[in-house]
Protein backbone atom coordinates (compact mmCIF):
# COMPACT_ATOMS: atom_id res chain seq x y z
CA UNK A 1 0.00 0.00 0.00
CA UNK A 2 2.87 2.50 1.08
CA UNK A 3 4.79 1.35 -2.29
CA UNK A 4 1.73 2.23 -4.44
CA UNK A 5 1.43 6.23 -2.83
CA UNK A 6 5.05 5.99 -3.19
CA UNK A 7 4.77 5.46 -6.91
CA UNK A 8 1.90 7.97 -7.18
CA UNK A 9 3.81 10.89 -5.56
CA UNK A 10 6.40 10.16 -8.30
CA UNK A 11 4.00 10.53 -10.66
CA UNK A 12 5.16 13.90 -13.03
CA UNK A 13 2.89 16.61 -12.78
CA UNK A 14 1.86 17.58 -16.13
CA UNK A 15 1.54 21.08 -17.76
CA UNK A 16 -0.39 22.76 -20.06
CA UNK A 17 0.48 24.15 -23.40
CA UNK A 18 1.39 27.73 -21.73
CA UNK A 19 3.45 26.34 -19.66
CA UNK A 20 5.37 24.31 -22.55
CA UNK A 21 5.40 27.59 -24.65
CA UNK A 22 7.39 29.21 -22.02
CA UNK A 23 9.53 26.59 -21.21
CA UNK A 24 10.77 25.68 -24.94
CA UNK A 25 10.00 29.83 -26.61
CA UNK A 26 13.32 29.35 -28.51
CA UNK A 27 11.84 26.22 -30.42
CA UNK A 28 8.46 27.34 -31.12
CA UNK A 29 10.15 30.49 -32.62
CA UNK A 30 12.50 28.62 -35.29
CA UNK A 31 8.67 27.18 -36.08
CA UNK A 32 7.40 30.18 -36.63
CA UNK A 33 8.38 30.82 -40.39
CA UNK A 34 7.68 27.02 -40.98
CA UNK A 35 4.11 27.31 -39.60
CA UNK A 36 3.67 30.82 -41.55
CA UNK A 37 4.99 29.32 -44.74
CA UNK A 38 2.81 26.55 -44.88
CA UNK A 39 -0.23 28.63 -43.66
CA UNK A 40 0.24 31.30 -46.64
CA UNK A 41 1.04 29.26 -49.73
CA UNK A 42 -0.59 25.95 -49.07
CA UNK A 43 -3.63 26.17 -46.49
CA UNK A 44 -4.77 29.59 -47.70
CA UNK A 45 -4.85 28.63 -51.13
CA UNK A 46 -7.03 26.00 -50.70
CA UNK A 47 -9.88 28.56 -50.00
CA UNK A 48 -10.34 29.34 -54.01
CA UNK A 49 -10.69 25.72 -54.55
CA UNK A 50 -14.28 26.45 -54.12
CA UNK A 51 -14.01 28.59 -57.40
CA UNK A 52 -14.69 25.02 -59.28
CA UNK A 53 -17.99 24.56 -57.82
CA UNK A 54 -19.25 28.34 -58.44
CA UNK A 55 -19.91 30.09 -62.07
CA UNK A 56 -17.45 32.70 -61.28
CA UNK A 57 -18.29 36.63 -61.46
CA UNK A 58 -14.92 38.48 -60.49
CA UNK A 59 -17.29 41.36 -59.65
CA UNK A 60 -18.84 39.08 -56.71
CA UNK A 61 -15.83 37.50 -55.70
CA UNK A 62 -15.44 33.87 -54.70
CA UNK A 63 -17.95 33.61 -52.36
CA UNK A 64 -20.42 35.85 -53.80
CA UNK A 65 -21.02 33.84 -57.08
CA UNK A 66 -23.66 31.59 -57.15
CA UNK A 67 -23.01 27.38 -56.51
CA UNK A 68 -23.41 25.17 -59.40
CA UNK A 69 -22.05 22.41 -57.71
CA UNK A 70 -20.71 19.76 -59.90
CA UNK A 71 -22.06 21.19 -63.25
CA UNK A 72 -18.22 21.90 -64.87
CA UNK A 73 -17.21 18.36 -64.00
CA UNK A 74 -20.45 16.98 -65.86
CA UNK A 75 -19.41 19.06 -68.96
CA UNK A 76 -15.98 17.97 -68.72
CA UNK A 77 -16.64 14.42 -68.60
CA UNK A 78 -19.14 15.15 -71.15
CA UNK A 79 -16.91 16.18 -73.90
CA UNK A 80 -15.88 14.40 -76.45
CA UNK A 81 -11.93 14.24 -75.59
CA UNK A 82 -12.49 13.35 -71.77
CA UNK A 83 -11.41 10.20 -72.86
CA UNK A 84 -8.32 10.68 -74.78
CA UNK A 85 -7.47 13.38 -72.11
CA UNK A 86 -7.57 10.33 -69.45
CA UNK A 87 -5.80 8.44 -71.35
CA UNK A 88 -2.73 10.74 -72.34
CA UNK A 89 -2.57 11.81 -68.47
CA UNK A 90 -2.54 8.08 -67.17
CA UNK A 91 0.14 7.20 -69.79
CA UNK A 92 2.43 10.27 -69.70
CA UNK A 93 2.19 9.64 -66.07
CA UNK A 94 3.28 5.93 -66.33
CA UNK A 95 5.63 6.85 -69.13
CA UNK A 96 7.47 9.19 -66.77
CA UNK A 97 7.70 6.98 -63.72
CA UNK A 98 8.93 4.19 -65.38
CA UNK A 99 12.11 6.07 -66.98
CA UNK A 100 12.62 8.88 -64.70
CA UNK A 101 12.74 6.43 -61.55
CA UNK A 102 15.78 4.23 -61.91
CA UNK A 103 17.60 6.81 -64.19
CA UNK A 104 18.63 9.39 -61.11
CA UNK A 105 19.65 5.97 -59.09
CA UNK A 106 21.86 4.49 -62.20
CA UNK A 107 24.07 8.14 -62.54
CA UNK A 108 24.18 8.41 -58.79
CA UNK A 109 26.16 4.84 -58.69
CA UNK A 110 27.71 5.70 -61.62
CA UNK A 111 28.99 8.50 -60.65
CA UNK A 112 29.77 7.35 -57.12
CA UNK A 113 32.44 4.53 -58.68
CA UNK A 114 33.91 7.39 -60.78
CA UNK A 115 37.14 8.42 -59.07
CA UNK A 116 37.90 11.47 -61.67
CA UNK A 117 37.23 14.20 -60.16
CA UNK A 118 36.69 16.52 -63.07
CA UNK A 119 34.63 14.25 -64.48
CA UNK A 120 31.91 13.88 -61.88
CA UNK A 121 31.81 17.72 -61.70
CA UNK A 122 30.97 18.11 -65.41
CA UNK A 123 28.40 15.68 -64.93
CA UNK A 124 27.36 17.12 -61.66
CA UNK A 125 26.65 20.95 -63.36
CA UNK A 126 24.91 19.68 -66.33
CA UNK A 127 22.32 17.76 -64.49
CA UNK A 128 22.01 19.91 -61.78
CA UNK A 129 21.63 22.96 -63.81
CA UNK A 130 18.39 22.25 -65.59
CA UNK A 131 16.44 21.86 -62.31
CA UNK A 132 17.05 25.51 -61.56
CA UNK A 133 15.99 27.14 -64.64
CA UNK A 134 12.39 27.59 -65.27
CA UNK A 135 10.00 25.67 -67.74
CA UNK A 136 10.28 28.60 -70.33
CA UNK A 137 13.87 28.92 -70.75
CA UNK A 138 13.52 24.97 -70.95
CA UNK A 139 11.31 24.85 -73.73
CA UNK A 140 13.37 27.77 -75.44
CA UNK A 141 16.64 25.06 -75.32
CA UNK A 142 14.56 22.33 -76.44
CA UNK A 143 13.60 24.98 -79.48
CA UNK A 144 17.31 25.25 -79.91
CA UNK A 145 18.19 21.85 -80.55
CA UNK A 146 15.06 20.50 -82.18
CA UNK A 147 14.23 23.76 -84.09
CA UNK A 148 12.73 22.94 -87.80
CA UNK A 149 14.58 25.96 -89.27
CA UNK A 150 17.88 26.35 -87.28
CA UNK A 151 17.59 23.36 -84.60
CA UNK A 152 20.89 21.60 -84.14
CA UNK A 153 19.73 18.02 -84.40
CA UNK A 154 18.09 19.61 -88.12
CA UNK A 155 21.47 21.28 -89.28
CA UNK A 156 22.87 17.97 -88.48
CA UNK A 157 20.62 16.08 -90.05
CA UNK A 158 20.69 18.11 -93.13
CA UNK A 159 24.66 17.30 -93.56
CA UNK A 160 23.84 13.76 -93.79
CA UNK A 161 21.40 14.69 -96.51
CA UNK A 162 18.83 13.97 -94.61
CA UNK A 163 15.26 16.33 -95.10
CA UNK A 164 14.60 18.37 -91.66
CA UNK A 165 11.64 17.35 -89.27
CA UNK A 166 9.61 19.36 -87.47
CA UNK A 167 9.96 17.67 -83.79
CA UNK A 168 8.22 20.53 -81.89
CA UNK A 169 5.11 19.90 -83.90
CA UNK A 170 4.13 16.63 -84.20
CA UNK A 171 2.13 14.28 -81.94
CA UNK A 172 4.37 11.58 -82.49
CA UNK A 173 7.33 13.19 -80.40
CA UNK A 174 5.26 15.50 -78.14
CA UNK A 175 5.29 12.68 -76.02
CA UNK A 176 8.95 11.91 -75.82
CA UNK A 177 10.07 15.29 -75.90
CA UNK A 178 7.98 16.10 -72.68
CA UNK A 179 8.70 13.37 -70.82
CA UNK A 180 12.73 13.43 -71.60
CA UNK A 181 12.80 17.21 -70.89
CA UNK A 182 11.33 16.95 -67.97
CA UNK A 183 13.67 13.71 -66.49
CA UNK A 184 16.84 16.36 -68.11
CA UNK A 185 15.29 19.14 -65.86
CA UNK A 186 14.69 16.71 -62.85
CA UNK A 187 17.06 14.01 -62.84
CA UNK A 188 20.37 16.17 -61.29
CA UNK A 189 18.42 16.89 -57.93
CA UNK A 190 17.57 13.08 -57.93
CA UNK A 191 21.08 12.36 -57.75
CA UNK A 192 21.54 15.05 -55.08
CA UNK A 193 18.71 13.11 -53.30
CA UNK A 194 20.61 9.71 -53.74
CA UNK A 195 23.34 10.65 -52.26
CA UNK A 196 21.99 12.85 -49.06
CA UNK A 197 19.80 9.86 -48.60
CA UNK A 198 23.17 7.55 -48.32
CA UNK A 199 21.52 5.12 -50.90
CA UNK A 200 24.61 5.29 -52.93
Amino acid sequence: MTQNKSLQARKPRRHGLRHDIRTNYDLYLLAIPGVLYYALFKYWPMYGLQIAFRKYNPALGITGSPWVGLEYFEKFVNVYQFGSLMSNTFLLSFYALVVGFPIPIILALLLNSNRTRMFKKSVQMVTYAPHFISVVVLVSLLNVFFGQSTGLVNNLREMLGLSRELYMGKPQYFRHMYVWSGIWQNMGWGILAEFATGSV
